[in-house]
């Protein structure tokens, strides 16, 4: 029979809502307690002071600032409160005999601020004193609850979240289970320490005293719970029954602390702290020498080491060794609960395996800014308490320090590290353009290959069908498209199984294929016009240049061979002309015309007169096959005068609008019968080239002469 697995939504959202009532409940805890609406804070010796009132609140008669010297209830007992009731944390006791105390006192203040009222006594800075009555509130307002309190609140959430949503995408594998264990323990000591540690003034000491042990337990299944995970990702290191070992031995130690049967809170929750952060770091190290030759499991370790390191590292320097050491934290708990989602972020991100690819990139602006606050909090501390700066000046100068000397620091370090990978730009194109540019086939093919292993190191190279640059399979492999003749590849680990491919290779790849695409165009182009050139000057020889040369040699009038090799010459002028590539204009074309018209109509003893209008287009460049045509058709239409017409006079009118040219060719001669035209007189062969340009050709012919006009295109496309 098989189980039903249930859709990433359905977990996910049953996750969100658990959390949600969890989160509510906290917030009823947190609420549901007496209120005066007093801002309290530690002075001198055991002094508890009153900074502010809430001017809606019960308290709002008291006056500010004064000393709070006594809380008396109707039946006569009275407390007075001491600086020590305001801690946030009770690990902060050396010795479970104070905590106890301290839970004490507390019950006393709560039991107090739920009377019917309450007398405040109050001493003046003044010297005076006086006795307020309060009717505390039963509960209090959400908006007197302290940032502290909803950061911790959103730690949780997020925290749990974060799990939620990588357990859902699988919900059966061992890591993520475990990473879900991560997530509730961050749930459990942020809610509870968000509810004792943002009190106004006192809670039920049974009460705080279970948030505390709730707060423990949370603190202690986070190091549990992250040991476990580590041994067995992303690498399997034990058997999966061994991962309950650390949930045990530390889950027994909590046991301890709850029961105080060690001497105090030192050895009862902060050395157990200390252990599983030492256990952490062991076991990550033991990771680290497990997954060499697996760069994507190094990569996911990477994102534990670098949240760990971050996170951890700064929760436990500010709270955890402060307090170790009995010193006052230099971060109030509250805050530095957001060290832990930085944790839980990366830890999500490392086994979602989300991009870890760019976690080269990410880790070193991670560390470096971390660096030049670490840096400027330091040297501001520096002038501060050493050469006694004022802190103004002093953050100035440390400010200017970190700009001027560890900026530019910071460009050369990347340079080094990570930019001082990369291969010289410029070579690496002149590569792929000698790629391209060598003859298709097996070279060509070792060429492409061997530039590829050069940038990129892939242990292995195998044929792929990829349609474009891609990163798959986390990290470990490169997709690169082949182009032309060129077959696309897929790399395997990167720098022989070193690293993983990064967003920078992939980019890398992108601009050398870039480059090889262009100039295997290039080199197509070229070719393909080198092949057009040849057919031009093959097809120009043969239609002209051949057919001229054999009608000089076969004719016996010498003025007609002559013609015809001063045609012959005019033509080979321009053949090699277009070979050269010169794009001439239609008026240059038009005058060395007109030249040679003149010179044969001389002969003839007939008078020439050309017309040249203006165009609507300057400098129009007539095409290759368009001067062929014009050609032709002027010198029929001079060889028909000189040959048959007769004439006195010849008239040439060449006008040009739009890129259509308009050619009127009038002579005074006989005229003839159109209908009974013969091949002599070229005329059908006119009426053919204007066919295959898309032209007319219209001729009129009588006693007055013969006039005829033609038009056609002579863009470059003709």
């Amino acid at each position: 029979m098989l189980r039903a697995r249930p859709a990433p939504v359905t977990i996910l959202t049953l996750s969100l809502l658990a959390v949600a009532s969890l989160a509510l409940g906290a917030l009823g805890l947190a609420t549901n307690q007496p209120w005066l609406g007093l801002t309290l804070a530690a002075g001198e010796g055991a002094d508890v002071r009153i900074v502010a009132v809430d001017p809606d609140g019960p308290a709002r008669d008291v006056p500010v600032p004064a000393k709070l010297k006594v809380l008396r209830a109707p039946d006569g007992s009275a407390v007075a409160p001491v600086g020590m009731d305001l801690i946030d944390e009770p690990d902060a006791f050396e010795t479970y005999r104070r905590m106890g105390a301290f839970f004490e006192r507390q019950d006393r203040l709560d039991r107090v601020l739920r009377a019917d009222y309450v007398d405040i006594e109050v001493a003046a800075d003044d010297g005076g004193t006086a006795t307020v009555r309060v009717r505390p509130a039963s509960a209090r307002p959400l908006h007197d609850l302290p940032a502290a309190f909803w950061i911790q609140l959103f730690v949780g959430v997020a925290g749990f979240g974060f799990s939620a949503w990588v357990w859902s995408l699988r919900w059966r594998d061992t890591s993520t289970r475990l990473f879900a264990a991560v997530g509730a323990s961050i749930l459990c000591f942020s809610f509870a320490a968000g509810i004792y540690s943002t009190r106004e003034l006192a809670l039920d000491g049974g009460l705080f005293r279970a948030l505390s042990a709730a707060n423990h337990a949370g603190a202690l299944a986070f190091g549990a719970a992250m040991i476990a995970l580590l041994l067995h990702y992303p690498r399997r290191l034990v058997r999966t029954r061994y991962l309950l070992v650390p949930a045990a031995v530390f889950g027994g130690w909590w046991a301890g602390d709850t029961l105080w049967l060690f001497p105090g809170p030192p050895l009862g929750l902060h050395l157990p702290t200390v252990l599983e952060m030492a256990g952490i770091l062991a076991c990550a190290a033991v990771q680290f020498r497990a997954t060499r030759g697996d760069p994507r499991a190094r990569a996911a370790l990477r994102w534990f080491g670098l949240s760990i390191a971050v996170g951890a590292g700064a929760f436990v320097l500010t709270v955890v060794i402060p307090n170790l050491l009995g010193i006052a934290p230099g971060l109030p708990q509250g805050y530095a609960f957001l060290f832990f989602l930085l944790i839980h972020a990366g830890l999500a991100l490392g086994v979602a395996r989300f991009r870890l690819f760019d976690l080269d990139d990410w880790a070193f602006r991670i560390f470096f800014y971390l660096g030049g606050v670490f840096l400027l909090v330091a040297l501001d501390a520096f002038l501060i308490y050493t050469v006694s700066v004022e802190p103004v000046s002093a953050f100035g100068v440390a400010l200017l320090v970190v700009a001027f000397a560890y900026l530019p620091f910071r460009e050369s370090l990347d340079r080094r590290l990570r930019q001082g990978r990369v291969p010289d730009r410029a070579g690496l194109y002149q590569r792929a353009v000698d790629v391209a540019l060598t003859p298709t086939g097996t070279s060509q093919r070792a060429r492409w290959e061997g530039l590829l292993t050069e940038v990129f190191g892939p242990l292995r190279m195998v044929p792929d069908d990829a349609a474009e640059v891609a990163i798959e399979d986390d990290g470990v492999a490169l997709r690169v498209p082949g182009v032309d003749a060129l077959p696309g590849v897929r790399l395997d680990y990167a720098r022989g199984g070193r690293r993983l491919f990064t967003s920078r290779d992939a980019e890398l790849a992108r601009e050398i294929h870039a480059v090889l695409r262009h100039t295997l165009e290039g080199r197509e182009a070229y070719e393909k016009g080198v092949a057009a050139e040849r057919e031009r000057i093959a097809r120009d020889i043969h239609d002209n240049i051949g057919v001229q040369l054999l009608s000089a040699l076969h004719s016996a009038e010498a003025p007609r061979k002559n013609t015809l090799i001063r045609e012959t010459l005019t033509d080979l002028r321009d053949i090699i002309n277009n070979a050269a590539g010169a794009e001439r204009s239609l008026d240059e074309v038009l005058a060395d015309l007109r030249a040679e018209v003149a010179e044969h109509l001389a002969v003839a003893d007939v008078a020439l007169r050309w017309d040249r209008v203006s165009g609507t287009t300057p400098d129009v460049a007539p095409g290759t096959l368009a001067i062929q045509v014009l050609r032709s058709l002027i010198r029929e239409a001079t060889g028909n005068v000189v040959k048959h017409a007769g004439a006195s006079v010849m008239r040439v009118a060449v006008a040009e609008r739009d890129g259509v040219l308009t050619i009127r060719i009038e002579d005074d001669g006989r005229g003839f019968d159109t209908r009974r035209v013969t091949r002599g007189n070229g005329l059908s062969n006119m009426r053919r080239r204007m066919t295959a340009m898309g032209g007319t050709l219209e001729v009129i012919s009588g006693e007055a002469g013969t006039r005829v006009v033609a038009r056609f295109a002579i863009g470059r496309g003709g």
